[in-house]
């Protein structure tokens, strides 16, 4: 039987530390494994070994998933949901002409997995609605294990989506073949991660550290993707997903963007990230008058915004006079914005 210790300790040694309910998950996790039986040419009937993790943004659910792959499913794949549906679109294309094409597909997730593991289920979309239920049932069938993570409850998949009728045979196929887990608790495990980094430590600013920490953070490198849209313009960036922004205070500001463009960026990303300050004066006006609009606008939407640099540097990061009187109120801000206090507030909003 596998052992919550060996998940407890990777995560340890990340300074992670289990709540209770994240190791009561665990525990139950471990005992339906315990129970799993595959499929076998003697034995027809197939015991559950499936999982539906489901709860609040920021409990750690893509953490868990994570750690119990590392701890004992080294073989298996990890998908984001969308990665995961944009793998499936493909292989249909290359499948095209041919007769059955998504039993094609599923032929060939299990010629290379026995596990899979898919982050961040959300039906959005009628198309993929129509395709994933086919390919839960049909991969289940053929004993591939799969272990989703979801904001929303089974029930509430797809809700109020077109034809949703369609899709209530997939949402009672999962009631009825996974383990259904609500992982409780208001407790935003990435906001109190986030909230405690200590800006303050040498070296701890740099590109190489940020992404260290995001990759720990959000268990993903979002450093492939270096460009993003807004407004029908493109943007250079450090890191993007469909979540988190990361972008460089240096390069971002000192391009052509305005508060428009700053209104849409907090409307698309729930964490913008920024690091690479320097300290300005007047030459670089333009680059403080986007910055100050930027705050701005970020702070008045209570955007989850978390700035890397020295905490004990802000009253220097502008030492011009034409912007005075606005950096004043910008100075306010950034004070706030870089104590713990002000993500630990943005839970209760």
């Amino acid at each position: 039987m596998k052992d919550i210790k060996v998940v407890a300790k990777k995560l340890s040694e990340q300074g992670i530390t289990l709540d209770d309910q994240q190791a009561s998950f665990l525990e139950e996790f471990i005992e339906l494994d315990s129970t799993y039986k595959p499929k076998t040419f003697f034995f027809s009937k197939q015991s559950i070994g499936n999982l539906y993790l489901w709860g609040p943004v920021g409990r750690g659910k893509t953490m868990l998933l994570q750690a119990i792959q590392d701890s004992f499913f080294s073989n298996s794949a990890q998908f984001h949901f969308i990665e995961f549906m944009q793998l499936v679109h493909n292989k249909l294309d290359d499948f095209s002409g041919t007769s059955n094409p998504l039993l094609k597909v599923v032929k060939f997730l299990c010629n290379d997995h026995k596990i899979i593991f898919l982050d961040e289920f959300q039906i959005e979309d009628i198309a993929d609605a129509m395709i994933i239920g086919t390919l839960i049932e049909a991969l289940s069938s053929k004993g591939i294990r799969l272990l989703i993570s979801s904001n929303s409850h089974p029930d509430n998949l797809y809700k109020d989506g077109l034809q949703r009728t369609k899709f209530l045979k997939t949402i009672n196929f999962i009631k009825k073949n996974f383990l259904i887990y609500n992982l409780l608790g208001a407790e935003d495990y990435r906001l109190k991660e986030i909230a405690k980094f200590d800006s303050s430590a040498k070296d701890g600013n740099g590109d190489e550290s940020v992404k260290y920490f995001l990759l720990r953070t959000f268990n993903k490198d979002i450093t492939n993707k270096t460009e993003f849209l807004v407004n029908t313009r493109t943007f250079s960036c450090l890191g993007c997903s469909d979540k988190a922004l990361w972008i460089s205070f240096n390069d971002f500001f000192s391009s052509p963007c305005a508060s428009t463009d700053f209104i849409e960026i907090v409307k698309t990303f729930e964490w913008i990230f920024i690091n690479n300050f320097h300290i300005c004066s007047d030459d670089h006006i333009d680059k403080v008058r986007r910055f100050i609009s930027f705050v701005d606008i970020a702070y008045k939407e209570k955007q989850k915004l978390k700035l890397f640099y020295d905490p004990n540097s802000i009253n220097y990061l502008y030492s011009g006079d034409q912007l005075e009187n606005l950096w004043v109120r910008t100075e306010s801000r950034l004070h706030q914005i870089a104590s713990a206090k002000y993500l630990q507030n943005l839970k209760q909003n």
